[in-house]
């Protein structure tokens, strides 16, 4: 039988997952004292992305589905996807997860966590417009008592092109678009929560391109990896 594992769901896109990975390493070592076993389940980048540009939900929990099967499969007892938008399907996987005793951990749910540790209580909200569309942010976010500032549409577009050429592999070459946005919506909210795992690679560099200092950009990743590395933590051995 295979020794209990932490699953991700990775790919989408690829420097997010390598990202995810180095992270959970590195906190699993901090909190565990070793380093885990991570098995990931990578799927096709631009199946997920067809799927989500054409609002077709059950072809995105379809994905999903085949992911958290394997990964059960493999031993991984706590999961997380490696992306904040396939989490518009979450509803129709977590059950799926229960039945296989894998614990899902949602990215938004510890993001908001990091946001009243942070004790911000007016965010801007930078993601790619299908995250802001479906909400699932703004809905965790006031829920927790946090205003929510989203990007006009012209700027959503700027910055949704700037992800698309981060995520195929621009890296910082793109991130001008992203530094503009997220200049936008410090002024107006204060914090911003960069709720996009492409660009997690490059909050650092973000923030220089911002003159943002520590605490005003909060990594969605940084914190799903902390929960996720604390769910694991009952498992490790």
């Amino acid at each position: 039988m295979a020794k209990p594992a932490l699953g991700l769901v990775g790919g989408l896109g690829p420097d997010a997952t390598i990202f995810y990975y180095k992270l959970l390493q590195a906190k699993c070592l901090e909190r565990c004292g070793g380093r885990p076993r991570v098995v990931i389940y990578s799927l096709p980048l631009e199946e997920m992305c067809g799927a989500v540009k054409a609002g077709d939900l059950e072809e995105v929990a379809l994905l999903l589905a085949e992911a958290v099967e394997a990964l059960a499969a493999a031993g991984a007892v706590v999961a997380g996807v490696a992306a904040n938008t396939p989490h518009i399907a979450w509803d129709r996987v977590r059950g799926l997860a229960s039945r296989l005793r894998v614990k899902l951990v949602h990215i938004a749910d510890a993001a908001v966590e990091a946001v009243k540790r942070a004790g911000a209580v007016r965010v801007g909200l930078l993601a790619t417009g299908s995250t802001v569309a479906h909400g699932f942010y703004q809905e965790r976010l006031l829920r927790a008592g946090v205003e929510v500032v989203t990007p006009p549409r012209s700027l959503q577009e700027h910055l949704d092109k700037a992800i698309e050429r981060i995520a195929a592999g621009a890296g910082g070459d793109a991130l001008e678009p992203v530094a503009e946005a997220a200049r936008w919506l410090a002024e107006r909210a204060g914090a911003v929560l960069v709720a996009c795992t492409d660009l997690s690679p490059y909050i650092e560099v973000l923030g220089r391109k911002t003159g943002l200092g520590a605490g005003a950009l909060i990594d969605s990743s940084a914190a799903h990896v902390e929960r996720l590395v604390e769910a694991y933590a009952g498992f490790y051995s």
